[in-house]
């Protein structure tokens, strides 16, 4: 079976919708009996990486354009090309964006579709909120109504996508699946002596876009708080974005200056020592003119490395955390609450090793690449015939 991916996010961009189809398409290929490849955009450089990978990518030129009206003109015409030449059997788009191309060549597109969603992609649109997201709402809702079988990233999602009146017969729910971070002992070893300026104190760490659907500034808020019970606590926020100078500016104003680092980009060796000496990790994202947290991929990469996260009761992350249990679910829009949790934490490196573990084991059971790549393929064969 000849399966062809089609994505506009991927690497090297490291958000969700990018990891997923990386984690999917090596899922996949590990498991054989796949023919696959995966069409993504180009990113104005070549992708030596790509000769590394499992599978082949086809890169497509102007495909991560900010001018969005010739992106879609180039990923639709890359998209019908490929087809064209290589004939798979089944097409399966990623992401929102490639669902919305995938709908406009509905006619060329003969073979069985699979769709991909992840949350913002339906809750921003379906009908869209403006003239723009409404346009591109019509080829997304063909493609929905086309395709054989849609995928949900958690339950929020599914439920999303049938409240817009999506046939929920083609609705399934599979799980993103995490790996298993290799040379995590090399890391824990070596970390303390490349860090010695972090030892001894609480650490928790974010990582995430500096954006307002993160809540970033909702979490400096606690984080007064906590700094009051725990002086010593380290907090470091990874991750860029438009909202970086007003948080720098809030970090002055509270007086965190001496607790609260804001990183920036970093490596992704410079990311594994974060996760190394993390006690605890937190995001509270929340509902921003419809952006939503299908699921918060960061939440099971912080429990790869058995560190205990403290999220929102929004979109999909309580179905990646375990209130209590693997962590702690708050109401953004409580700050007290937050800070408590944090603390309970931060205090106790014991206590937070052990809800850490508990969300290791947790994640590694119901979030893994394996169960990803064979829920997924089972669904592929089924909609191939």
């Amino acid at each position: 079976m000849k399966l062809l991916i089609f994505t506009t996010r991927f690497a090297p961009e490291n958000v969700g919708t990018a990891r997923y189809v990386e984690l999917l398409a090596g899922g996949l290929a590990r498991r054989g009996g796949v023919e696959l490849m995966v069409l993504a955009p180009a990113y104005g450089r070549a992708h030596l990486e790509d000769a590394g990978l499992e599978y082949p990518v086809e890169r497509i030129p102007g495909g991560n354009c900010s001018f969005i009206p010739w992106r879609y003109w180039r990923t639709r015409a890359a998209l019908s090309r490929v087809v064209a030449q290589w004939r798979p059997d089944v097409v399966w788009a990623a992401n929102g964006m490639a669902t919305r191309v995938a709908g406009t060549l509905l006619g060329e597109l003969c073979m069985p579709l699979i769709g991909t969603v992840h949350g913002t992609d339906v809750s921003r649109r379906l009908p869209g909120r403006t003239p723009w997201t409404w346009l591109e709402s019509v080829p997304q809702r063909r493609f929905y109504t086309r395709a054989r079988r849609l995928l949900a990233i958690t339950r929020f999602t599914q439920e999303v996508l049938v409240g817009k009146g999506v046939d929920p017969e083609k609705v399934r729910v599979v799980y993103m699946g995490v790996e298993t971070p290799q040379g995590m002992e090399e890391t824990f070893r070596g970390v303390p002596e490349r860090h010695p300026e972090w030892q001894g104190r609480p650490l928790l760490l974010t990582v995430g876009r500096l954006v307002k659907q993160k809540g970033h500034h909702l979490l400096l808020q606690a984080m007064r708080q906590v700094v009051d019970r725990v002086p010593r606590v380290l907090h470091l926020i990874v991750g860029d974005g438009p909202e970086r100078p007003a948080l720098a500016t809030q970090i002055e104003e509270l007086g965190l200056g001496d607790n609260v680092l804001l990183l920036g980009r970093v490596s992704e060796e410079a990311l594994r020592d974060c996760y190394a000496m993390a006690w605890a990790f937190a995001l509270t994202s929340h509902e921003v003119k419809s952006y939503v947290e299908g699921m918060g991929l960061v939440f099971l990469e912080a429990a790869t490395w058995g560190v205990p996260s403290v999220g929102t009761r929004h979109g999909g992350i309580p179905e990646a955390i375990l209130d209590g249990q693997t962590g702690f679910l708050v109401d953004p829009a409580q700050p007290a609450e937050l800070a408590a949790r944090l603390e309970y934490l931060l205090e106790d490196r014991e206590r937070s090793r052990q809800l850490g573990l508990a969300a290791q084991a947790h994640v590694a059971a119901y979030f893994n690449v394996e169960r990803m790549a064979a829920q997924s393929e089972a669904h592929l064969r089924e909609v191939a015939g």
